[in-house]
């Protein structure tokens, strides 16, 4: 028999988001953005998965590591933005637009 919802259940957290990568730069009390040339998709159960706090905290270290290697300097904050396309709100109508993911000290 097929379980129509665990199918709709499973596609939704293999659908993938497009990530956005940002410098946070701090003067004078103000935090500024300076969008980085890196671009990558994960799928939406990852995503899920930072905001309920559920992922393993060698996530953020390894995406520190991988930051470095792609020429981040030691030290730089980098803040994670999810941008969520149209197909992302057939599965939850939440999913739009971009959204703060979180920050990772490199």
């Amino acid at each position: 028999m097929i379980n129509f919802r665990k199918m709709e259940k499973d596609a939704a957290v293999k659908e993938r988001v497009e990530l956005l990568f940002y410098k946070v730069i701090e003067k004078g009390g103000k935090r500024m953005l300076k969008p980085l040339d890196m671009k990558t998709s994960v799928p939406i159960g990852v995503v899920k998965a930072v905001w309920d706090n559920t992922i393993v905290e060698t996530f953020y270290d390894r995406l520190a590591k991988d930051l470095q290697e792609r020429g981040i300097e030691e030290g730089t904050l980098v803040q994670l933005r999810v941008k969520f396309s149209a197909s992302n709100t057939e599965f939850d109508p939440g999913l739009k637009g971009i959204h703060v993911l979180c920050e990772v000290k490199v």
